[in-house]
């Protein structure tokens, strides 16, 4: 029960920091709504904190594994892919 804890404990500070990542990228991307440039290398850097993110997550369950990466960099593309198209539309 102990260690069930402890691991639910760790597992919200690691939450708690992606939010904190996507939160920063969120607000920065209303902060510098007029200037594209600045937004779409918000997206990018929000893009590579969220694989670094879960990188630093699955070392500490002791589970990485390439394919853990792989799909991080996949999410991670697909979201920037997205925001970008999206930002440049609106």
């Amino acid at each position: 029960m102990r260690f069930r804890i402890h691991s639910a404990f760790r597992h919200g500070i690691d939450f708690l920091i992606l939010a904190l990542i996507i939160g920063l990228g969120l607000g920065g991307l209303v902060f510098f709504r007029f200037d594209i440039a600045s937004q779409v290398a918000i997206i990018v850097l929000l893009g590579i904190m969220y694989v670094f993110w879960g990188v630093f997550h699955h070392i500490h369950d002791g589970n990485l594994d390439s394919r853990i990466i792989f799909e991080y960099l996949a999410i991670a593309a697909l979201m920037v892919f997205v925001l970008i198209i999206f930002v440049l539309r609106v």
